[in-house]
Protein backbone atom coordinates (compact mmCIF):
# COMPACT_ATOMS: atom_id res chain seq x y z
CA UNK A 1 0.00 0.00 0.00
CA UNK A 2 2.87 2.03 0.84
CA UNK A 3 4.80 2.08 -2.60
CA UNK A 4 1.45 3.08 -4.24
CA UNK A 5 0.80 5.65 -2.59
CA UNK A 6 4.40 7.10 -3.41
CA UNK A 7 3.81 6.34 -7.12
CA UNK A 8 0.19 8.18 -6.37
CA UNK A 9 2.38 10.69 -4.82
CA UNK A 10 4.68 10.97 -7.94
CA UNK A 11 2.21 10.16 -10.56
CA UNK A 12 0.54 13.59 -9.67
CA UNK A 13 4.33 15.49 -9.10
CA UNK A 14 4.97 14.50 -12.78
CA UNK A 15 1.22 15.79 -14.09
CA UNK A 16 1.36 19.08 -12.32
CA UNK A 17 4.74 19.28 -13.98
CA UNK A 18 3.62 18.43 -17.39
CA UNK A 19 0.75 21.15 -17.11
CA UNK A 20 3.04 24.54 -16.29
CA UNK A 21 5.23 23.32 -19.36
CA UNK A 22 2.73 24.79 -21.53
CA UNK A 23 1.94 28.21 -19.67
CA UNK A 24 5.41 29.73 -19.44
CA UNK A 25 6.42 32.70 -16.75
CA UNK A 26 8.80 35.29 -17.54
CA UNK A 27 11.50 34.03 -16.08
CA UNK A 28 11.05 31.11 -18.44
CA UNK A 29 10.80 33.54 -21.25
CA UNK A 30 14.09 35.10 -20.40
CA UNK A 31 15.98 32.20 -20.41
CA UNK A 32 14.97 30.80 -23.46
CA UNK A 33 14.98 33.55 -25.26
CA UNK A 34 18.64 34.23 -25.46
CA UNK A 35 19.69 32.78 -29.18
CA UNK A 36 19.55 33.48 -32.95
CA UNK A 37 16.49 33.18 -34.65
CA UNK A 38 15.68 32.66 -38.30
CA UNK A 39 12.81 32.21 -40.33
CA UNK A 40 11.73 28.97 -41.55
CA UNK A 41 10.38 30.03 -44.76
CA UNK A 42 9.91 33.13 -46.31
CA UNK A 43 6.82 34.84 -44.57
CA UNK A 44 3.57 36.25 -46.19
CA UNK A 45 3.05 39.43 -44.80
CA UNK A 46 0.01 41.77 -45.74
CA UNK A 47 0.33 45.59 -46.84
CA UNK A 48 -2.81 47.53 -46.73
CA UNK A 49 -3.20 50.29 -49.44
CA UNK A 50 -6.36 51.40 -48.61
CA UNK A 51 -8.85 50.01 -51.00
CA UNK A 52 -6.86 46.82 -51.09
CA UNK A 53 -4.40 45.05 -49.53
CA UNK A 54 -1.68 43.77 -51.09
CA UNK A 55 1.34 41.04 -50.84
CA UNK A 56 4.76 40.93 -49.21
CA UNK A 57 7.40 38.77 -47.87
CA UNK A 58 9.75 39.08 -45.21
CA UNK A 59 12.40 36.86 -44.17
CA UNK A 60 13.40 37.87 -40.15
CA UNK A 61 16.50 37.29 -38.31
CA UNK A 62 16.57 38.04 -33.98
CA UNK A 63 19.53 37.81 -32.26
CA UNK A 64 18.62 38.24 -28.68
CA UNK A 65 22.50 39.19 -27.12
CA UNK A 66 20.83 38.97 -23.42
CA UNK A 67 17.21 38.80 -21.71
CA UNK A 68 16.91 42.69 -22.42
CA UNK A 69 19.21 42.97 -25.56
CA UNK A 70 18.88 42.45 -28.83
CA UNK A 71 19.46 43.23 -32.73
CA UNK A 72 17.84 42.63 -35.91
CA UNK A 73 17.76 42.07 -39.61
CA UNK A 74 14.70 41.83 -41.39
CA UNK A 75 14.38 42.10 -45.20
CA UNK A 76 11.25 42.64 -47.34
CA UNK A 77 10.47 41.56 -50.46
CA UNK A 78 7.72 42.22 -53.32
CA UNK A 79 7.13 39.17 -54.63
CA UNK A 80 7.86 35.48 -53.55
CA UNK A 81 10.49 34.64 -55.29
CA UNK A 82 12.55 36.18 -52.34
CA UNK A 83 15.47 37.78 -54.82
CA UNK A 84 13.46 41.51 -56.03
CA UNK A 85 14.38 43.26 -52.51
CA UNK A 86 12.13 46.27 -51.34
CA UNK A 87 13.34 47.34 -47.83
CA UNK A 88 16.21 45.93 -45.41
CA UNK A 89 15.81 46.66 -41.99
CA UNK A 90 18.51 46.18 -39.04
CA UNK A 91 18.74 47.51 -35.36
CA UNK A 92 19.50 46.92 -32.23
CA UNK A 93 18.51 47.92 -28.76
CA UNK A 94 17.03 46.84 -25.56
CA UNK A 95 13.52 45.10 -24.67
CA UNK A 96 11.53 45.95 -22.00
CA UNK A 97 8.15 43.55 -20.95
CA UNK A 98 4.90 45.23 -21.08
CA UNK A 99 2.89 42.48 -19.03
CA UNK A 100 1.07 39.16 -20.12
CA UNK A 101 -1.23 39.36 -23.22
CA UNK A 102 -4.54 39.13 -22.36
CA UNK A 103 -5.53 37.12 -25.09
CA UNK A 104 -2.57 34.46 -25.43
CA UNK A 105 -1.70 32.55 -21.84
CA UNK A 106 2.20 32.46 -21.78
CA UNK A 107 3.13 35.36 -23.73
CA UNK A 108 4.22 38.75 -22.86
CA UNK A 109 4.05 42.23 -24.87
CA UNK A 110 7.57 43.85 -25.09
CA UNK A 111 8.74 47.58 -26.19
CA UNK A 112 11.62 46.92 -29.09
CA UNK A 113 13.67 50.73 -28.20
CA UNK A 114 16.05 50.83 -31.04
CA UNK A 115 18.01 52.96 -29.14
CA UNK A 116 21.87 51.73 -30.62
CA UNK A 117 21.67 51.69 -34.12
CA UNK A 118 18.29 51.45 -36.81
CA UNK A 119 19.38 51.52 -40.26
CA UNK A 120 17.18 51.29 -43.79
CA UNK A 121 17.93 50.21 -47.09
CA UNK A 122 15.82 50.80 -49.96
CA UNK A 123 16.44 48.54 -52.66
CA UNK A 124 13.94 50.28 -55.42
CA UNK A 125 14.27 53.51 -57.82
CA UNK A 126 10.36 54.12 -56.69
CA UNK A 127 10.79 53.96 -53.42
CA UNK A 128 13.88 56.48 -53.41
CA UNK A 129 12.07 58.24 -55.28
CA UNK A 130 9.00 58.37 -52.59
CA UNK A 131 11.19 58.77 -49.71
CA UNK A 132 13.20 61.88 -51.13
CA UNK A 133 9.80 63.46 -52.31
CA UNK A 134 8.77 63.79 -48.54
CA UNK A 135 12.20 63.72 -47.39
CA UNK A 136 12.54 67.44 -45.18
CA UNK A 137 16.42 67.37 -45.11
CA UNK A 138 18.97 65.44 -43.04
CA UNK A 139 19.09 62.74 -45.96
CA UNK A 140 19.33 62.20 -49.27
CA UNK A 141 18.12 58.66 -50.11
CA UNK A 142 20.48 56.45 -52.56
CA UNK A 143 19.43 53.14 -53.82
CA UNK A 144 21.18 50.14 -51.90
CA UNK A 145 23.07 52.30 -49.71
CA UNK A 146 22.25 51.45 -46.22
CA UNK A 147 21.44 55.08 -44.03
CA UNK A 148 21.74 55.35 -40.47
CA UNK A 149 18.39 56.46 -39.04
CA UNK A 150 18.59 56.08 -35.69
CA UNK A 151 18.46 59.79 -34.69
CA UNK A 152 17.50 61.00 -38.17
CA UNK A 153 13.56 62.95 -39.18
CA UNK A 154 12.33 59.98 -41.53
CA UNK A 155 8.93 61.52 -42.57
CA UNK A 156 7.88 58.15 -44.47
CA UNK A 157 7.71 56.61 -40.59
CA UNK A 158 6.47 59.79 -38.82
CA UNK A 159 10.13 59.65 -36.87
CA UNK A 160 11.30 62.85 -36.13
CA UNK A 161 14.71 64.00 -35.56
CA UNK A 162 16.27 62.87 -32.45
CA UNK A 163 13.61 60.41 -31.45
CA UNK A 164 14.60 56.95 -31.47
CA UNK A 165 12.14 54.15 -33.01
CA UNK A 166 10.07 51.98 -30.51
CA UNK A 167 8.06 49.18 -31.68
CA UNK A 168 5.47 46.76 -29.22
CA UNK A 169 5.30 42.93 -30.34
CA UNK A 170 4.46 39.80 -28.36
CA UNK A 171 7.45 37.02 -27.23
CA UNK A 172 6.28 33.83 -26.57
CA UNK A 173 7.94 30.46 -26.59
CA UNK A 174 7.12 26.99 -26.58
CA UNK A 175 9.06 23.91 -27.91
CA UNK A 176 12.21 25.98 -28.77
CA UNK A 177 10.14 27.90 -31.52
CA UNK A 178 10.28 31.69 -30.92
CA UNK A 179 6.76 33.34 -31.87
CA UNK A 180 5.82 37.30 -32.56
CA UNK A 181 2.63 38.86 -32.84
CA UNK A 182 0.04 39.89 -35.49
CA UNK A 183 -2.63 42.58 -34.66
CA UNK A 184 -4.76 42.23 -37.78
CA UNK A 185 -5.04 40.97 -41.69
CA UNK A 186 -4.68 44.12 -42.83
CA UNK A 187 -0.50 44.33 -41.63
CA UNK A 188 -1.10 46.91 -39.27
CA UNK A 189 2.00 47.78 -36.57
CA UNK A 190 1.59 46.90 -33.11
CA UNK A 191 1.21 49.44 -30.29
CA UNK A 192 0.88 49.71 -26.63
CA UNK A 193 -2.83 50.64 -27.12
CA UNK A 194 -3.32 47.82 -30.17
CA UNK A 195 -1.36 44.97 -29.34
CA UNK A 196 -0.80 41.80 -31.40
CA UNK A 197 -4.28 39.42 -30.85
CA UNK A 198 -2.47 36.07 -32.58
CA UNK A 199 0.57 34.39 -33.41
CA UNK A 200 2.84 34.95 -36.40
CA UNK A 201 4.58 32.23 -38.07
CA UNK A 202 7.35 31.11 -35.63
CA UNK A 203 11.39 31.41 -35.58
CA UNK A 204 13.81 28.44 -34.95
CA UNK A 205 17.38 28.76 -33.64
CA UNK A 206 19.92 29.86 -35.92
CA UNK A 207 21.39 26.55 -36.11
CA UNK A 208 18.45 24.13 -35.72
CA UNK A 209 18.65 23.07 -39.68
CA UNK A 210 16.72 19.30 -39.98
CA UNK A 211 16.89 16.66 -42.20
CA UNK A 212 14.00 17.46 -44.74
CA UNK A 213 10.71 14.52 -44.83
CA UNK A 214 11.09 12.71 -48.05
CA UNK A 215 7.52 12.57 -49.50
CA UNK A 216 6.79 9.14 -48.35
CA UNK A 217 8.18 10.50 -44.41
CA UNK A 218 5.73 13.30 -44.89
CA UNK A 219 2.43 10.83 -45.34
CA UNK A 220 3.65 8.43 -42.50
CA UNK A 221 3.80 11.41 -40.22
CA UNK A 222 0.58 13.38 -40.86
CA UNK A 223 -1.34 10.41 -40.21
CA UNK A 224 -0.08 10.07 -37.19
CA UNK A 225 -1.53 13.35 -35.57
CA UNK A 226 -4.02 15.71 -34.29
CA UNK A 227 -2.95 18.98 -35.80
CA UNK A 228 -4.44 21.81 -33.42
CA UNK A 229 -4.05 25.92 -33.49
CA UNK A 230 -1.75 27.02 -31.17
CA UNK A 231 -4.03 30.33 -30.40
CA UNK A 232 -6.86 32.01 -31.99
CA UNK A 233 -5.23 32.19 -35.50
CA UNK A 234 -5.65 36.21 -37.06
CA UNK A 235 -6.76 34.81 -40.67
CA UNK A 236 -8.04 37.49 -43.59
CA UNK A 237 -11.71 36.77 -43.95
CA UNK A 238 -14.17 39.18 -46.39
CA UNK A 239 -17.25 41.23 -45.50
CA UNK A 240 -20.49 41.19 -47.09
CA UNK A 241 -19.11 43.86 -49.23
CA UNK A 242 -15.75 41.88 -50.62
CA UNK A 243 -13.82 43.79 -48.44
CA UNK A 244 -11.18 42.28 -46.55
CA UNK A 245 -11.44 41.94 -42.74
CA UNK A 246 -9.83 40.26 -39.71
CA UNK A 247 -11.24 36.83 -38.67
CA UNK A 248 -10.36 34.71 -35.46
CA UNK A 249 -10.22 31.26 -36.26
CA UNK A 250 -8.94 27.72 -34.37
CA UNK A 251 -8.27 24.92 -36.91
CA UNK A 252 -8.41 21.25 -36.15
CA UNK A 253 -6.93 18.93 -38.73
CA UNK A 254 -6.77 14.97 -39.10
CA UNK A 255 -5.59 12.30 -42.14
CA UNK A 256 -7.07 8.92 -41.65
CA UNK A 257 -4.76 8.23 -44.33
CA UNK A 258 -2.38 9.87 -46.57
CA UNK A 259 -5.06 10.29 -49.16
CA UNK A 260 -8.03 11.75 -47.19
CA UNK A 261 -8.36 14.78 -44.27
CA UNK A 262 -11.03 15.92 -41.84
CA UNK A 263 -10.76 19.61 -41.06
CA UNK A 264 -12.51 21.59 -38.13
CA UNK A 265 -12.61 24.70 -38.23
CA UNK A 266 -14.18 27.34 -35.39
CA UNK A 267 -14.62 30.77 -35.61
CA UNK A 268 -14.74 33.30 -32.51
CA UNK A 269 -15.81 37.02 -32.23
CA UNK A 270 -12.57 37.93 -30.96
CA UNK A 271 -9.03 36.68 -29.75
CA UNK A 272 -9.86 36.29 -26.23
CA UNK A 273 -13.59 34.73 -26.79
CA UNK A 274 -14.01 31.01 -25.82
CA UNK A 275 -17.59 30.36 -27.61
CA UNK A 276 -17.55 30.24 -30.91
CA UNK A 277 -20.22 31.77 -33.46
CA UNK A 278 -19.71 28.98 -35.63
CA UNK A 279 -18.27 25.34 -36.54
CA UNK A 280 -17.32 24.26 -39.61
CA UNK A 281 -16.35 20.08 -40.52
CA UNK A 282 -15.23 19.53 -44.34
CA UNK A 283 -14.34 15.83 -44.89
CA UNK A 284 -12.49 15.83 -48.42
CA UNK A 285 -9.55 14.07 -50.78
CA UNK A 286 -5.71 15.00 -50.63
CA UNK A 287 -3.86 14.95 -53.54
CA UNK A 288 -0.56 15.26 -53.69
CA UNK A 289 0.90 17.38 -56.61
CA UNK A 290 4.74 18.20 -56.53
CA UNK A 291 7.68 18.87 -54.55
CA UNK A 292 7.44 22.11 -53.12
CA UNK A 293 11.19 22.66 -51.81
CA UNK A 294 11.34 26.34 -53.18
CA UNK A 295 8.82 26.62 -50.58
CA UNK A 296 10.86 25.31 -48.10
CA UNK A 297 13.12 21.87 -47.96
CA UNK A 298 10.55 18.90 -47.16
CA UNK A 299 7.44 20.11 -48.39
CA UNK A 300 4.96 19.09 -50.67
CA UNK A 301 2.25 21.21 -52.85
CA UNK A 302 -0.99 19.06 -51.94
CA UNK A 303 -4.55 19.62 -53.42
CA UNK A 304 -7.70 19.52 -50.58
CA UNK A 305 -11.05 18.54 -52.42
CA UNK A 306 -14.12 19.30 -50.61
CA UNK A 307 -16.24 16.05 -50.54
CA UNK A 308 -18.78 17.03 -47.64
CA UNK A 309 -19.25 20.26 -45.86
CA UNK A 310 -20.92 20.57 -42.60
CA UNK A 311 -21.75 23.91 -40.42
CA UNK A 312 -23.29 24.46 -36.91
CA UNK A 313 -24.50 28.34 -36.00
CA UNK A 314 -23.32 28.49 -32.46
CA UNK A 315 -25.16 31.46 -31.23
CA UNK A 316 -28.95 32.99 -32.33
CA UNK A 317 -27.15 35.53 -33.76
CA UNK A 318 -25.86 33.65 -36.82
CA UNK A 319 -28.67 31.23 -37.12
CA UNK A 320 -30.43 34.62 -37.99
CA UNK A 321 -28.08 35.57 -40.32
CA UNK A 322 -28.01 32.42 -42.06
CA UNK A 323 -31.49 31.93 -42.49
CA UNK A 324 -31.92 35.12 -44.31
CA UNK A 325 -32.33 35.13 -47.98
CA UNK A 326 -32.10 31.00 -47.82
CA UNK A 327 -32.16 28.70 -50.66
CA UNK A 328 -35.16 27.10 -51.45
CA UNK A 329 -33.62 23.66 -50.99
CA UNK A 330 -32.03 23.87 -47.60
CA UNK A 331 -33.90 23.55 -43.97
CA UNK A 332 -34.00 26.61 -41.65
CA UNK A 333 -30.47 26.32 -39.40
CA UNK A 334 -30.92 25.87 -36.11
CA UNK A 335 -28.75 26.47 -32.35
CA UNK A 336 -26.55 23.91 -32.11
CA UNK A 337 -27.24 21.43 -34.88
CA UNK A 338 -25.31 20.36 -37.99
CA UNK A 339 -26.30 21.16 -41.09
CA UNK A 340 -24.98 19.45 -44.17
CA UNK A 341 -24.42 21.74 -47.02
CA UNK A 342 -22.63 18.96 -49.39
CA UNK A 343 -23.33 20.05 -52.95
CA UNK A 344 -26.32 22.48 -52.05
CA UNK A 345 -26.19 26.78 -52.68
CA UNK A 346 -25.01 28.43 -49.95
CA UNK A 347 -24.00 31.97 -51.54
CA UNK A 348 -23.00 32.75 -48.36
CA UNK A 349 -19.70 30.93 -48.02
CA UNK A 350 -19.21 30.27 -52.27
CA UNK A 351 -20.51 26.91 -52.30
CA UNK A 352 -22.34 25.46 -55.37
CA UNK A 353 -24.57 22.15 -55.92
CA UNK A 354 -22.65 22.14 -59.35
CA UNK A 355 -18.85 23.23 -58.45
CA UNK A 356 -16.50 21.24 -56.00
CA UNK A 357 -14.74 23.34 -53.48
CA UNK A 358 -10.43 22.69 -54.00
CA UNK A 359 -7.70 24.56 -52.99
CA UNK A 360 -4.29 24.55 -54.10
CA UNK A 361 -2.03 24.47 -50.20
CA UNK A 362 1.25 22.53 -49.16
CA UNK A 363 2.16 20.22 -45.86
CA UNK A 364 5.43 20.81 -44.16
CA UNK A 365 6.26 18.64 -41.04
CA UNK A 366 8.97 19.39 -38.45
CA UNK A 367 9.13 17.93 -35.46
CA UNK A 368 5.29 17.81 -33.85
CA UNK A 369 4.67 20.72 -35.67
CA UNK A 370 2.29 20.92 -38.89
CA UNK A 371 2.28 23.76 -41.71
CA UNK A 372 0.19 24.31 -44.48
CA UNK A 373 0.22 27.58 -46.75
CA UNK A 374 -0.32 30.80 -46.03
CA UNK A 375 -3.61 32.06 -46.43
CA UNK A 376 -3.86 34.51 -49.37
CA UNK A 377 -4.25 38.01 -47.99
CA UNK A 378 -7.40 39.10 -50.51
CA UNK A 379 -9.46 36.38 -47.77
CA UNK A 380 -10.24 34.16 -50.99
CA UNK A 381 -9.07 30.82 -51.71
CA UNK A 382 -5.93 29.57 -53.10
CA UNK A 383 -7.11 28.10 -56.06
CA UNK A 384 -5.90 27.53 -58.82
CA UNK A 385 -2.42 27.06 -58.74
CA UNK A 386 -1.17 30.09 -59.58
CA UNK A 387 -2.97 31.87 -56.37
CA UNK A 388 -0.56 29.63 -54.31
CA UNK A 389 1.00 31.90 -51.26
CA UNK A 390 4.74 29.66 -51.49
CA UNK A 391 4.86 30.83 -47.65
CA UNK A 392 3.57 29.08 -44.61
CA UNK A 393 0.48 29.44 -42.27
CA UNK A 394 0.24 29.42 -38.42
CA UNK A 395 1.55 26.35 -37.67
CA UNK A 396 -0.37 23.60 -35.93
CA UNK A 397 0.71 21.50 -32.76
CA UNK A 398 0.03 17.76 -32.11
CA UNK A 399 -0.39 18.18 -28.10
CA UNK A 400 0.46 14.44 -27.83
CA UNK A 401 3.57 14.26 -29.09
CA UNK A 402 4.48 17.82 -27.89
CA UNK A 403 3.93 16.00 -24.06
CA UNK A 404 5.44 12.64 -25.43
CA UNK A 405 9.00 13.25 -23.76
CA UNK A 406 7.43 14.35 -20.21
CA UNK A 407 4.89 11.02 -20.63
CA UNK A 408 7.86 8.82 -21.10
CA UNK A 409 9.92 10.22 -17.88
CA UNK A 410 6.48 10.34 -16.05
CA UNK A 411 5.89 5.69 -16.90
CA UNK A 412 9.62 5.38 -15.84
CA UNK A 413 9.32 7.27 -13.10
CA UNK A 414 5.86 5.00 -12.01
CA UNK A 415 7.91 1.65 -13.17
CA UNK A 416 11.09 2.58 -11.01
CA UNK A 417 8.88 3.49 -7.94
CA UNK A 418 7.11 0.49 -8.26
CA UNK A 419 10.12 -1.33 -7.61
CA UNK A 420 11.47 0.58 -4.48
Amino acid sequence: MENYSSTYLIFLLVIISISQIQSQTLDEIKAQIVNEWKSIALELVPLDQGNQVQPTYERRLWNFISDSEFSMKIEVFNDRSGSNRLQTFEGSGIITYQGESNVIQGAFLCQFHLNKTFILTLHTDDLVLQFNQIQNGGITWTKDKPQDITLLPVPAFNKLAGQYLIAYDLIYIRNNYLYMGDVDALGNMASIDEPPRGLCAPLIPSNDDITPLTLDELKEEIVKGVWTSLAKEVRPGLNSEGQVTTSFQTRKFTFPDDSSFTLIVSSYPGPGQTESLMDIEIIGDLIWEEDASAVVPGAQFAQFVVNEFYLTPKTDQMVQNFNQNLPQDLDPFQLNQKANLTKKDFPAFGLSKDTQIKENDLLYQRENRLYLGARPVDGRRPFPTERRTYSLSDDLIDPERSASFAYIIMLNILIFSIWI
